[in-house]
């Protein structure tokens, strides 16, 4: 019996020492997202992706109305046409439907590799200004709001305006 108490008082001892530990650190948190869509550099970084893949559209657009006008050639014309022809005429058809594919694909693959890699710069500099910003004002732990699951945080603790600011100055 005498264990069994002096075990649970010293969990209530460790515990206790545990939390107010915890409870003198100095948390702040940051919302990537906001930064994601309020910091200058963030904009322009998105909006150059956004540029780059209205480009692309374009290019896939004109590929699909020279292919589907080729199409309507074969529909319109095909019983006019030489039976060589007509074959020959489908043969390219295909071959383009199978380039648009690829072309499609490798845009897709392209822009997603450029935003990963967008994306990735900006976590990079994002750790580094908060890390900064922690050093400066005393905080023990920032943790990113979307994903850490923090289901509730005191507003006062909020440094995204303070990260967007910094990362807005950095470049």
């Amino acid at each position: 019996m005498k264990k069994c108490l002096l075990l649970a008082i010293g969990f209530f001892m460790f515990f206790a020492f545990s939390f107010s530990a915890y409870a003198q650190q100095k948390i702040a948190y940051v919302d990537l997202q906001l930064v994601l869509s309020e910091s200058k550099p963030a904009k322009a970084d998105m909006a150059l992706l956004r540029k780059e893949e209205e480009a692309k559209k374009t290019v896939i657009e004109q590929k699909t109305k020279a292919l589907e006008d080729m199409r309507q050639d074969l529909i319109q014309n095909g019983e006019m046409m030489s039976g060589s022809k007509r074959r020959n005429l489908a043969e390219i058809i295909e071959k383009k439907q199978k380039d648009l594919n690829r072309t499609i694909e490798d845009m897709r693959l392209e822009l997603r590799r450029k935003q990963l890699e967008l994306e990735q710069n900006f976590i990079i500099e994002i750790q580094a200004i908060a890390k900064k910003i922690g050093k400066q004002e005393g905080f023990d732990i920032i943790f990113s709001k979307t994903g850490a699951g923090i289901l509730y945080v005191n507003p006062s603790s909020d440094i995204t305006q303070k990260v967007i600011s910094a990362y807005d100055a950095s470049r």
